[in-house]
């Protein structure tokens, strides 16, 4: 049973588990073992699979269907804050950390610690990649 969400993946941290690295999937099994969710916005999964080969397209089918993974779309209710945001991040980035912020606090796996931290407070919990 799922408990809420534990972990938002951007996309630097999709494009490295595509590549087969231990250090994102370990952290995925983590979270899963204390029945937490990871998320992951739907705009940092499309732009992963453009940024990807053959082989990596495997891998983010895998992650994305994982029973505790959400794939979180990027509604109605997020595109004000989320266009503001991504003239410094990316639509991408933004879509994470504010679904970061949305779901109590929850630990961003990202490239861009500097960047979020302009959004979110900088104690933020954020898993660099």
């Amino acid at each position: 049973m799922v408990t809420g969400v534990g972990l938002v993946l951007d996309t630097a941290a999709l494009l490295i588990y595509a590549t087969g690295a231990d250090r994102v999937g370990d952290t995925l099994a983590a979270v899963a073992d204390r029945g937490e969710a990871v998320l992951i916005p739907a705009t940092c999964l499309a732009l992963a699979y453009q940024r990807v080969d053959g082989a990596g397209w495997d891998y983010l089918d895998l992650i994305a269907n994982l029973p505790h993974t959400i794939v979180a779309p990027l509604t109605q209710e997020h595109c004000a804050v989320a266009g503001g945001w991504a003239r410094t991040l990316g639509l991408d980035t933004a879509h994470a950390a504010i679904e970061a912020a949305t779901h109590a606090v929850a630990p961003l796996m990202t490239d861009q610690r500097d960047l979020v931290t302009r959004f979110l407070p900088k104690e933020w919990p954020i898993i660099d990649v």
